[in-house]
């Protein structure tokens, strides 16, 4: 996911109307994910909104998982805790931990590859981690998910067609699903995502899904405020399921939670497409919750229906 919500993707508002909010609890569905993040700028605003019931209904009984947004590669394959914002410390990392395990939701560490000093996202950083030195890379993900207890690994490398060609982006679909592959044989038994640009255009895309989805417990599409039930085109969130073709379980679907309304219709309706199929989980950018439907009940009833908890 973007940190600053940056998706390159320009597609035009579809014109459907929003229709009536869901106000009662839809039936529950067999589990499937419902994810978020905490970003290292915003831990103590994300943490009060994971812990807020909105009449009984909130967060932490709808997630599956959280991903901790706070760990930068190396460019000689390390793994590091970024220091651009308020120190992060392993003590306050396991007591997320705790809490998130305390309600059933697994924690997983997410590696990301933006930039706070040039405020880009380089791939070029990037791939000196998970080509250059993919073995140790991996390895060294994976003991530092072990180290803290964590549930897996979540994977946010973005390439910036505006910064790196496309054509050029797609050369390293074989390095980076390499890298997928050695990480999951070094994650048995844990869970691994990915995040993915919602189109074809930068790095990694949906063209390069059909080779990850074997290694991957979910793959994220970044489409946030550019996708909807009522998009055009391969923006619709019936789209994004059908380009995942068998694979759509392993699906999550990025929703903008900064939004009330986005691809003409709102917070609770757009939820509530995911509990009428049977398929695709959903990926919420980011755990501070701003939008104000996203604070009220309806979303949360939606979402627990999603993750069947």
């Amino acid at each position: 996911m973007r940190i600053r919500g940056l998706i390159l993707l320009a597609l035009a508002l579809a014109a459907a109307p929003a229709s009536a909010q869901q106000t009662t609890a839809p039936a529950a569905s067999a589990q499937r994910m419902v994810m978020t993040w905490i970003p290292p700028y915003a831990i103590d605003a994300s943490l009060a909104q994971l812990k807020a019931l909105h009449s009984g209904e909130g967060p932490s009984k709808a997630l599956t998982h959280i991903a901790l947004q706070f760990w930068h590669p190396t460019s000689s394959g390390g793994v590091t805790v970024t220091n651009a914002y308020d120190p992060i410390t392993p003590a306050q990392i396991k007591r997320i931990v705790a809490w998130g395990h305390n309600h059933g939701i697994k924690v997983v560490l997410c590696v990301y590859n933006f930039d706070e000093n040039t405020q880009k996202w380089d791939w070029a950083w990037a791939k000196s981690a998970f080509a250059t030195h993919r073995a140790a890379f991996a390895a060294n993900l994976a003991a530092e998910m072990n180290r803290l207890g964590l549930d897996g690994i979540d994977i946010d490398f973005e390439g910036d067609d505006n910064i790196i060609p496309d054509r050029l982006l797609n050369k390293d679909k074989t390095a980076y699903v390499a890298f997928v592959k050695t990480l999951r044989a070094k994650t048995r038994g844990k869970h691994l995502t990915i995040d993915s640009f919602s189109d074809q255009y930068n790095a990694p895309n949906w063209n390069w899904w059909t080779s990850l989805f074997p290694y991957v417990n979910g793959i994220t599409s970044m489409g946030y405020q550019y996708i909807g039930m009522n998009a055009p085109g391969g923006a619709s969130y019936a789209s994004q399921r059908r380009r995942a073709g068998a694979n759509a379980p392993k699906l999550m679907l990025g929703l903008p939670s900064d939004r009330n309304t986005w691809q003409g219709n709102n917070a609770n309706d757009q939820t509530h497409w995911f509990v009428t199929t049977t398929k695709v989980g959903v990926a919420i950018w980011d755990a501070q919750f701003t939008g104000s439907l996203w604070r009220q009940a309806p979303v949360w009833q939606n979402l627990r229906a999603v993750s069947g908890r």
